[in-house]
């Protein structure tokens, strides 16, 4: 009996402490994914979005791409050309309990001295095998306006 006792004890506490265990910083982990693509790295990139084949890229022309892997080949790619840069500013940040949802907006130029055409951006991200890993990226192009002046 004594030692039932001594075991559901250690069981207790084993459970508490696997209970509280820290919730990973969603901030510092949307900051990663963020200097990953600055820092055009896919090694850095992977870790960063879901381990699953199931992760959605929503252009900013409305074309998609589907799977991990497709995801992964064309970052291969984009990362490939040293010309892009991209200047995102987080605007709105909203964390639930296993759901993380990111509003940036961005300037993106095709060469250091191009002219930039600026995106909404909303990255997704889930909990996953205890830390924020991105599930869904859509980009939405900000169409600017031109003044017509009348005479």
């Amino acid at each position: 009996m004594k030692h039932a006792l001594a075991l559901i004890g250690l069981m207790l506490l084993t459970a508490c402490s696997e209970a509280e265990a820290p919730r990973p910083d969603f901030r510092a982990a949307l900051d990663a994914h963020l200097a990953a693509i600055e820092g055009k790295d896919l090694e850095a990139y992977k870790p960063t979005v879901t381990g699953g084949d199931d992760l959605h890229l929503i252009f900013p022309d409305g074309s998609t791409i589907d799977t991990t892997e497709g995801v992964f080949d064309f970052h291969r790619e984009w990362f490939d050309d040293p010309n892009w840069v991209m200047e995102p500013e987080v605007v709105k940040v909203m964390e639930g309990e296993d759901m993380a949802v990111a509003l940036l907006k961005y300037d993106y130029r095709d060469a250091p001295d191009g002219a930039p055409r600026s995106s909404w951006l909303v990255l997704v991200f889930q909990l996953e095998d205890g830390a924020w890993r991105l599930v869904h990226d859509q980009n939405t192009r900000i169409i600017q306006e031109t003044s017509s002046e009348t005479e």
